[in-house]
């Protein structure tokens, strides 16, 4: 009696520890080294292997759940939906939370931190907006802002995992200047015929200079 099964799927032929497909009793796999009435679990005893006509690439994935459980570790490549598909038709019942691909690049991290800042800039450009159309009477004249409070309102606009990122932006003097970059341009993109300085101060104030671009 072998303690490992043979499966020929798709033509690929693999090898299992009885024991590891033992774990799932339910699943279709687990069924064949603990049904005892199938067709299936006598060929395995007799060590020949069963065939089993599904996508071989996939199939690595499904033994993984057997060995290491959730969640699965996949590659960009995989198509979660196929994935998916063949784990439910072995018995598993998976959904997209359960696969989890590999640590987003250095290059990915840093489109999804400018894409959060192109997003926050947005909202506190609303902000700064609301506030100087209504402090801003004339030409040249200042209004100042709390950054801290803007960046909470913005934080709580975006929403998300973002949020805890967007409240530690004070902190960091790079991301301050980067964000003051965009807001600036939202700014005037927003107000035609204006122009700003945004002006961060050492006690995290936002001085908002705001007059007309012919003046």
């Amino acid at each position: 009696m072998t303690s490992f099964v043979r499966l020929n799927v798709g033509g690929r032929e693999f090898s299992v520890a009885k024991s590891t497909l033992a774990i799932h009793p339910h699943t279709l796999l687990g069924q064949l080294v603990t049904n005892e009435s199938t067709a299936e679990y006598q060929q395995i005893q007799q060590g020949q292997p069963v065939f089993i006509d599904r996508d071989p690439a996939l199939f690595s994935h499904v033994l993984d759940y057997y060995r290491d459980g959730l969640p699965l570790l996949i590659d960009a490549s995989v198509d979660t939906r196929k994935l998916i598909r063949e784990m439910r038709f072995f018995g598993i019942d998976v959904s997209e939370s359960d696969l989890q691909g590999p640590p987003p690049s250095e290059q990915e991290r840093a489109s999804r931190r400018e894409a959060t800042m192109r997003r926050v800039a947005n909202k506190v450009t609303l902000g700064l907006l609301a506030r100087l159309r209504r402090d801003i009477t004339s030409t040249g004249s200042w209004a100042e802002v709390q950054y801290d409070q803007l960046i909470v309102a913005a934080a709580e606009w975006v929403g998300g995992p973002e949020a805890a990122e967007i409240r530690a932006f004070p902190g960091d003097i790079g991301k301050v200047a980067m964000l003051f970059g965009m807001v600036r341009q939202e700014m005037e993109r927003e107000a035609v015929g204006f122009r700003f300085a945004l002006i961060p101060t050492v006690n995290k104030t936002v001085v908002v200079k705001i007059y007309r671009a012919n003046a």
